[in-house]
């Protein structure tokens, strides 16, 4: 169940390109395993558990990073193939949740930089797309 503070918007500068986000934040006081968490819902409906305790993850339009940290269960794109925006390239599990990494970019999927089995940090490189 979701309860919306207020919606907000906020322009972001990647790579000299600037782009406009809109995101809906749930009750900044959520708390999830002991831990105080923001959870933002994207308008595809999916959504990412961010940390609120000052956690950044430095973005780059054409990589892929963990949101958390947790361990790889599938790889569902392989280096060479075509991916679009919003396609899922990774599954990973994270405090017993599934979550499906999306490209947030279309292209080709240059590197993949984990194996299934892998356990990855938050913020660590997965995938590079060109």
């Amino acid at each position: 169940m979701w309860i919306l503070a207020k919606k907000k918007k906020f322009r972001i500068t990647i790579d000299d390109e600037v782009l406009e986000v809109e995101v809906e934040v749930e009750d900044p006081r959520s708390i999830i395993n002991s831990i105080r968490r923001l959870l933002f819902r994207e308008q595809s409906s999916s959504s990412t558990i961010i940390p609120s305790h000052g956690v950044t993850i430095s973005v780059s339009k054409n990589e892929i990073r963990a949101p958390l940290a947790g361990r790889i269960l599938s790889i569902e794109k392989h280096t060479g193939e075509e991916v679009k925006k919003g396609e899922v390239v990774l599954t990973m599990e994270s405090m017993k949740t599934k979550i499906e990494i999306r490209s947030p970019i279309s292209g080709i999927l240059r590197r993949i930089l984990v194996k299934e089995g892998q356990v990855v940090k938050q913020g660590e490189l997965l995938a590079i797309i060109k």
